[in-house]
């Protein structure tokens, strides 16, 4: 077997260990640790085939389905730091989810994730992008509701709203793109090159507003607040880590393809006008998004003390880095390859950074919501409390956490498209250490105790999560000087 078939051998295997924990459920309550190892081999089969994937992809992009998916190194890395990202999750829920009135939903419908991931970040059809946002988005709107209180299950209401409302926006981009191509393929079909340049550029739009929803992005982001601020904290975990670097993977290649990159002479779509003229006003666009959720939710994020709320303005200003950075991959997609790429691994390491950093934070939030209650952490457990103070020093930057190497590359990549995007986004950094040194502050404090106990699961998995972005940290000068 060789290494290509190997990678969708392992995410079939994947699969078919999700669909045997339904099985296996049914046969009585003995089983819950026969569940659990399942999803473990689940979520190791997936990291070993993104481990594999991420080897075959150095010599250039690999394609499965006669084409329909194509990853490259990018999303190789993506799926890799997703996978670990589940892994993160999946250690802090522990054993609760089998108690939940929804066991074993929780342990079955990861590993499925985890295979729309698979397809989403490397879709090149249109049809195939739609089946696989409509998998992923259905199997998270369920993941919100798993836990049995009241809260999640309003919060899962108001996420399958906007998720409905981001749908429509997919079919606006699809159909745009269906207009351009018959345009281009049909005779007859009179539509005047002005004509067709608006619709593709209101179909790039419609993609962006999207994936704005579903990752958070100002204008587009009031609803994470209430989804990821009111949600159990192990499954927004999954939601807010997991699913975000999947959407995260397949708007940096969209934009990279509408803005006159190429992928192996393959092509998400067919974008007949990616002029370096319509480059620029995407990094334009995705300029101003960067910066209003930068601004926004570092600016909110300073205005409160409870913590879910807290690390959820994070996420929108964590996902404007990553836009920054994103900018600067369409202003150079057409015209400055070598740029193009430090942007896109900017993109591939912040996102990776964002997953490892958030999943054991949020997963936290499921003993202590306030950040006052977790004052004093140290005093009673120092392994909690210094990983936690690593997870948000890599957030905020600081070396030598994987999170410092993602702002680097960041702010080297967006410097060649605006310094004044850099100022902004160096400014925003500044502003975020209110509340990441403050929260790590109290902690960190001595002269207190917490009364917060944080279980073994949770503790191993803010430890896992720490000795990753570290060893990232570490490695990734290595890595870059090779590639």
């Amino acid at each position: 077997m060789n290494g290509m078939d190997s990678v969708l051998a392992l995410n079939y295997l994947s699969v078919a260990l999700a669909l045997l924990i339904a099985v296996v459920a049914a046969l009585g309550k003995r089983t819950s640790n026969i569940i659990r190892v399942l999803a473990w081999l689940s979520i190791l089969s997936f990291a070993v085939a993104s481990g594999i994937l991420l080897l075959k992809t150095i010599d250039g992009p690999v394609e499965y389905y006669n084409g329909l998916i194509v990853h490259d190194k990018f999303t190789a890395f993506l799926l890799l730091g997703i996978s670990l990202t589940g892994a993160l999750a999946l250690i802090g829920a522990g054993k609760d989810p089998l108690i939940w009135e929804s066991s074993p939903g929780y342990y079955s419908l990861l590993p499925l994730v985890l295979f729309g991931s698979f397809i989403i970040t490397g879709v090149t059809d249109t049809l195939t992008l739609i089946a696989a946002w409509l998998l992923v988005s259905v199997i998270n709107y369920v993941f919100i509701a798993l836990p049995p209180d009241k809260e999640s299950r309003g919060a899962a209401v108001r996420y399958i709203m906007i998720g409905a409302v981001a749908t429509l926006f997919l079919l606006v981009w699809l159909t745009g793109n269906s207009v351009v191509a018959s345009a281009q393929g049909l005779q007859g079909l009179q539509i005047s090159p002005l004509t067709l340049d608006k619709i593709s550029g209101l179909t790039i739009a419609a993609f962006i507003a999207a994936l704005g929803f579903k990752i958070g992005v100002v204008p587009f982001h009031w609803w994470v607040p209430s989804v990821y601020g009111k949600a159990e904290g192990r499954v927004v975990a999954l939601v807010a880590g997991v699913t975000k670097l999947a959407f995260i993977g397949v708007l940096a290649r969209v934009v990279y393809l509408a803005s006159g990159g190429s992928l192996g002479g393959l092509t998400l779509v067919k974008y007949p006008f990616a002029t370096p003229a319509a480059a620029k006003n995407i990094a334009l666009v995705l300029g101003v998004l960067a910066v209003a959720s930068m601004f926004y939710g570092n600016i909110a994020a300073v205005a409160t003390r409870d913590m879910k709320i807290m690390l959820s303005y994070s996420a929108i200003a964590q996902v404007g880095y990553i836009l920054a950075a994103l900018s600067a991959v369409a202003y150079f997609a057409g015209s400055n390859e070598k740029l193009a790429y430090y942007a896109m691994a900017a993109v591939a390491v912040q996102a990776v950074a964002y997953g490892l950093a958030k999943a054991p934070l949020f997963t936290l939030t499921g003993v202590a919501e306030r950040i006052e209650r977790l004052k004093g952490l140290m005093s009673r457990d120092s392994i909690s409390a210094v990983s936690v103070g690593i997870l948000l020093m890599s957030l905020l930057g600081l070396p030598p956490m994987l999170g410092f190497w993602g702002k680097i590359l960041m702010f080297y990549a967006v410097a060649g498209f605006s310094i004044i995007l850099v100022i902004i986004s160096f400014i925003n950094t500044t502003i975020s250490a209110a509340f990441y040194i403050r929260m790590a502050r109290d902690i960190m404090a001595t002269d207190v105790e917490t009364d917060v106990v944080v279980p073994g699961d949770m503790r191993l998995s803010l430890l896992t999560g720490a000795l990753l972005i570290v060893f990232f940290g570490f490695i990734a000068p290595i890595v870059f000087s090779i590639a």
